[in-house]
Order: C-alpha cells, then structure tokens, then sequence
C-alpha cells in the first residue's frame, strides 16, 4: 500500500495544509500558492539546492555558457581518470571584451608580450641547486599544477577560457532553479518552513517561527543528519599503530 507522505510534496499540497491549518477558503489558494513559491526560491538560495554537475562543450571561440536553469555557479574544471574535478584556476585578468562574439579569438591581437619566456634562465636568481644544475625559481609560481585559466562573466553568463586552453569541455557545477512537472516538488522536509513563510507573509504567525522552522529543516537535510555508516568510517581510519597522545 502506498503511502501519502513521500520524498517530496508537491507545493498545491502544502498549499492546501496551510488553508486547512489556518481555517482559510480555496479563495485564498493562488495567493499562498504564489508565497509558497517565493519562499522555495529563497530556501533553495539559502539551504535547499543542492549542487547539480553537468559536463559542457566549449564553443569555437574559447567560451562556455551557462546552463540555462543556473542560479549561482559553484566549481568550473576538468575530469582526470578517478571521476574527480580538477579546478581551473580563476584569472581575472582574461578580458571579457567580446565574449559573446563568435569570432573573439581573432580580435584578441596582442600590443605587448608578457609570457616569461627567456625571462626565467636569467644568470640572476640561481636560487635551486638540483643534480649537479642550478635552476632559477624566482617569480615562478608554487609548483601548483591546474590545468587551465578561466573567468566567469556573471553579466553574459559565460565561463572565459584562456586563448590556450586545450581542452574539448568543461565541468560545470551549480545551483540550479526549481524544476515545474506539473507542480512544483518540495522536499517533505521542508513542508513546516514554507507553512511558516505563507503565514509569516499573510500576518498569521511571526517570522521568528519561521527561522525555526528553517533551521529545524536544515537539520533534517541528508547531509547534515548523522549516518551509522560514516561515523563507522571516521572511527575505523582513526586505528593506526601509533602512540597516544
């Protein structure tokens, strides 16, 4: 037999409790409908979104756009053999003129050259002494290995790949809008804080009770709950033969 309480409510059925709750008419329904939908984009802002991952193409002149349901942008790098996301370092320097133009690339015509280039065998800072070879390590970096430079253009909604960037996509990840099927889904563990937020908005309760219900649901999220299974973990990695402090 199915049960009426699931992964998620939809927001017509959180709706519906709060008219019952508050003893309101269905001639109430689309204006806390229309709150309920408010307080999902600010709860997804603030707790609920959880990070969506989707692996772009680059377009022809050295751009990526944004998906289109992205809200705030949260990594930009690349994929290496263990499925893990290596980041791209940001560099602010790369110049968003002309981003959105296809033909970008051409117009990027350099008046100075800046690359090290012999700059780094200078016979001055001979300051790295390695079989048998003096090496000259000033100014050169911290040996941290990335394997691109990006900017993000939150105006355009680009990722700005450096000129040299030698890779065929990127991976994105973000935070993304709420989706509609049909209705809009809410997490069941949400339900109370957007209840609050409608009767916080239409003067029937406080918005101290809201913030309660708002941190009692944070509490509930999956990553935020304490999991048998990853505190077995902690404690097994923490046996070692070694001395006690």
């Amino acid at each position: 037999m199915a049960s009426d309480i699931g992964h998620v409510t939809p927001l017509k059925t959180i709706v519906a409790y709060f008219l019952d709750e508050c003893g309101k008419s269905f001639g109430d329904e689309d204006q806390a409908w229309l709150l309920g939908l408010r307080c999902l984009v600010e709860l997804n802002f603030d707790i609920s979104a959880q990070p969506k991952t989707v692996r772009i193409p680059k377009d022809a002149n050295q751009t990526v756009p944004f998906p289109s349901d992205c809200l705030s942008w949260s990594k930009v790098g690349i994929l290496d053999h263990n499925g893990q996301i290596n980041t791209l370092k940001i560099n602010n320097a790369l110049t968003t003129w002309r981003d959105l133009n296809p033909n970008r690339l051409g117009d990027l015509t350099p008046d100075i050259n800046t690359t090290i280039g012999t700059l780094s065998v200078f016979p001055y800072y001979a300051n790295f002494y390695y079989n048998g070879g003096l090496f000259q390590l000033f100014g050169l970096g911290n040996g941290l290995v990335q394997y691109g430079e990006c900017r993000v253009d939150e105006d355009n909604r680009v990722v700005i790949l450096a000129p040299d960037f030698k890779y065929d996509d990127i991976m994105f990840e973000y935070i993304s809008s709420p989706q509609k099927s049909g209705d809009y889904p809410v997490p069941t563990y949400l339900q109370e804080a957007v209840i609050a937020f409608i009767k916080y908005k239409m003067k029937l309760g406080t918005r101290d009770e809201y913030t309660a219900e708002v941190i009692k649901a944070r509490r509930r999220q999956n990553n935020k709950k304490v999991i048998l299974q990853t505190l077995n973990q902690v404690l097994r990695e923490s046996q070692a033969q070694k001395l006690r402090s």
